[in-house]
């Protein structure tokens, strides 16, 4: 209702306006790219990298928001005074999100959730939120369209959040054929919901749940990467319409990336073996409740599922990017995970 009743539009002001016609300085933060980017979805994990990507390089961003100031503030740093504007939107409301691409000639839609919240569910953010951004694109004459979609992305999976973001990839190309769809397996990183929730999970009696012995496959991917890749992505025409699969340079089982992430904390190795069958019926029960658990049944599903890669797409080195493995730069935040004793210990 607030938004409906809104007046709020997005700033046109000087700044902005040399953005859109031309470039200044000497390329660095305090440039002007010439480019303006909508960035949806900026408020969440992936937001913080792609938004200083593209502040070094001088280039104006314009972040939608929900909720208050808290949810963007640590954005404002990305680029220099007057080259980072909020403002507000409802993904499903139309006017909104049009008006955040009205000045823009490029729009980077990172908006995710890894499961059905009380707010909204996953065809809502995947399907329908991704639709109504595309389209709004293409009317405002985008020129580039970035959307983040999930590597396994198929329809016919049994995990609903692939399904969903295969369906999200139908709505954006359909409104949006020139759209390129980028494709991160698990993403670590910093603030991430993957490593550091194994690492988490050590403390507690169960140590980590490996879920069918934790024999999947995974590639996951060091989130500067994946910026990197959304950037070039933009910048290289040679992308347009295209599909970008982004993984890292090393394999791991479930099993082996906790046996990893214990020797990094200097824990000792303690697993749980979890039946998958016994998971989904546990976690199913407890995704009822309004409380989030630290697990769901989409989790138990998706930890069964290996990474599966397509042929055709583009990759990392298509774009002259070196993946990072995590083992180079996994200590960087796992480290506060040990205890004091050995909390500068080097890895063995």
């Amino acid at each position: 209702l607030l938004l409906r009743n809104a007046t709020t539009k997005v700033a046109v002001t000087t700044t902005a306006m040399r953005a859109m016609s031309g470039k200044a300085g000497s390329g660095g933060r305090c440039s002007i790219a010439g480019d303006t980017v909508t960035v949806f979805g900026a408020t969440g994990f992936m937001g913080r990298y792609v938004c200083n990507r593209l502040g070094k390089t001088g280039t104006q961003q314009v972040i939608p928001f929900r909720g208050d100031v808290h949810a963007y503030r640590h954005l404002r740093v990305t680029g220099d005074v007057g080259q980072v504007h909020f403002v507000p939107y409802q993904l499903l409301d139309k006017e909104s999100v049009a008006n955040a691409v009205q000045h823009s000639n490029m729009v980077v839609n990172l908006v995710g959730a890894d499961e059905d919240t009380r707010h909204f569910n996953l065809d809502d953010c995947h399907v329908i939120g991704a639709r109504n951004i595309a389209e709004a694109c293409a009317e405002a004459g985008v020129e580039r369209l970035i959307h983040l979609s999930a590597l396994g992305a198929d329809k016919d999976s049994e995990s609903e959040f692939l399904v969903s973001k295969a369906r999200g990839e139908e709505a954006v190309l359909e409104a949006f054929p020139e759209a390129t769809i980028v494709r991160p397996s698990r993403i670590f990183g910093y603030e991430d919901r993957f490593t550091n929730l194994l690492a988490g999970f050590q403390s507690m009696p169960t140590g980590q749940l490996l879920v069918d012995g934790g024999n999947t496959c995974i590639r996951p991917v060091y989130s500067l990467d994946v910026a990197d890749a959304i950037f070039e992505s933009l910048q290289n025409p040679a992308t347009i319409s295209q599909v970008v699969e982004v993984y890292g340079p090393d394999a791991y089982s479930f099993k082996d990336l906790a046996s990893y992430i214990n020797r990094t904390i200097a824990k000792p190795n303690k697993t749980t073996y979890l039946p998958s069958q016994i998971g989904k019926i546990v976690f199913g029960l407890t995704d009822l409740f309004w409380v989030q658990f630290l697990l769901s049944k989409e989790d138990i599903i998706r930890a069964t599922i290996d990474d599966k890669f397509d042929v055709n797409a583009l990759t990392l080195g298509d774009l002259n990017i070196t993946p990072t493995p995590l083992s180079k730069v996994g200590i960087n935040w796992l480290r506060r995970f040990r205890s004091p004793s050995f909390h500068d210990e080097l890895i063995e």
